[in-house]
């Protein structure tokens, strides 16, 4: 039996269990971390039986409507469970999801793709950096290897834990922020910041950052510990100082330091096909996270349409 929890029914201390020892286990679905990431707790849940699978629902109302969609730096959501869930049972979670909401926009997670339920999917890519930093070195690309070595001859500093989480996100909003298809608003980015914090408090954020010759911040990016994944989570970039290829280096860096770990280094996706191609250009291997979106009915669909849902 699948039930349906208000924010205030679930125990957190379950639900924390649950997604621990889930099959995609992620610091991302902990009940804390979910309620940041909403903003004020604005999720409700699915939950099998006595908690043998949860369901994150985070949810907005546009007027008397609610619907469900995916937090902003969320890399995926869906069900979590310690077992690999059929077709069938996935699709029962998001009828019930249709049922209570006139429209559900969401990302699973990438233990649910093969059930091909999904609408969509994003495209991500991962290294395995099992392997010594000159084998996997091998593997870029020649464009990718040409501008780290481009980038090295400038000279800039690499940081490791220095920079302000502030600044890196900074970064972002006065260059890449700026572009048309990024809808990032300014609770978004105070949001980005207080989880950042929350997850540097808890060990599990590392700080990379490029500075030029003359000492100025370049590129920054936030990588999230998350069991042997680590998240290329969040980063930014000077447009002004793109001769110094600094998210070359960045990432060169990343990989050369915890090459022979056996982290695998998740680039957490992208729908931009220049940014996609970066990830490429390290020997990315392509994986996808399905994408779903249902309507509680034609109805609902015809109207939501119209008002641009």
């Amino acid at each position: 039996m699948i039930r349906y929890l208000k924010h205030s029914e679930i125990d957190p201390e379950k639900w924390n269990q649950t997604v621990r020892n889930s099959l995609f286990s992620t610091v991302f679905a902990e009940y804390e971390m979910l309620d940041l990431l909403t903003g004020d707790g604005t999720w409700d849940a699915l939950v099998l039986r006595h908690y043998e699978a949860v369901m994150p629902l985070p949810f907005r109302k546009k007027g008397v409507l609610k619907y469900v969609y995916t937090p902003f730096f969320m890399p995926q959501m869906g069900i979590f469970s310690d077992y690999e869930l059929t077709g069938s049972e996935i699709d029962r979670f998001m009828n019930e999801v249709a049922n209570r909401y006139v429209l559900s926009d969401m990302l699973l997670n990438e233990m649910e793709t093969a059930q091909n339920i999904y609408d969509d999917y994003y495209v991500s890519y991962f290294l395995d950096l099992q392997s010594p930093y000159n084998e996997l070195f091998s593997n870029f690309h020649e464009n990718t290897k040409r501008n780290i070595k481009a980038g090295e001859k400038e000279l800039c500093q690499v940081t490791v834990g220095e920079e302000q989480i502030g600044d890196i996100i900074d970064l972002f909003r006065h260059n890449r922020g700026h572009e048309e298809a990024v809808h990032y608003q300014e609770q978004d980015y105070e949001i980005l910041e207080i989880v950042a914090n929350i997850l540097s408090n808890r060990g599990l954020l590392e700080i990379y950052g490029i500075r030029t010759p003359e000492g100025k911040l370049a590129a920054g990016a936030l990588f999230v510990k998350d069991g042997i994944r680590r998240w290329f989570w969040f980063s930014g970039r000077d447009n002004e100082q793109s001769k110094y290829k600094p998210m070359f280096l960045l990432l060169n860096n990343y990989i050369r330091d915890h090459a022979g770990t056996g982290i695998h280094l998740d680039f957490n996706g992208s729908k931009n096909p220049n940014v996609a191609r970066l990830y490429k250009g390290f020997g990315g291997i392509i994986y996808c996270i399905p994408f779903v979106r249902r309507y509680k009915n034609t109805f609902w669909r015809f109207v939501l349409k119209l008002i641009g849902k």
